[in-house]
């Protein structure tokens, strides 16, 4: 005879359910994209972006134009700048891929400015994931919404 198992609240499945749903798509790091512009600031952050992580910890980063060069000579620190965001070694290797930006800005167009966060915002983005027990599921949580109350506004 089987032992009945007891019913759990799905609040507590979901953090190791969503990383190995994450993992198996390369995005064990997906909040690398949300905090990409803090991580290489913001002048690189508008010519290259994340595109992937691979199980073997090389993060695939899109690069336009001759940006490239100057990101491999500042790999060690984006290594340890993402180092330190995650606090483990979460990226150990950057492999470049030569793109055109997604959304390049042409004469006259402007980018649309984006919102000014206020701290109470931020402080509900931070409670809102405070319950979340995995370490990597909830700074994904947090940079989402940082990033969702700090999108342009049209």
């Amino acid at each position: 005879m089987r032992k009945a198992r007891q019913a759990q609240p799905l609040s507590s499945l979901i953090g190791r359910i969503a990383a190995r749903s994450f993992e198996s798509r390369g995005l064990a790091a997906a909040g690398i994209a949300g905090a990409w512009p803090a991580i290489v600031g913001e002048t690189v952050a508008e010519c290259s972006w994340p595109e992937r992580l691979g199980r073997d910890g090389t993060l695939r980063v899109c690069v336009a134009g001759p940006v490239a060069v100057e990101l491999q000579h500042l790999e060690p620190q984006i290594l340890e700048r993402i180092a330190v965001h995650y606090g483990y070694r979460a990226v150990t290797r950057i492999a470049y891929v030569n793109r055109a930006p997604r959304a390049p800005v042409t004469g006259g167009e402007q980018r649309p400015a984006r919102a000014k966060t206020d701290s109470e915002s931020l402080a509900r983005v931070e409670s809102a994931v405070g319950a979340t027990r995995d370490a990597r599921l909830k700074a994904a949580l947090a940079a989402l919404g940082r990033a969702v109350l700090t999108r342009p506004r049209k």
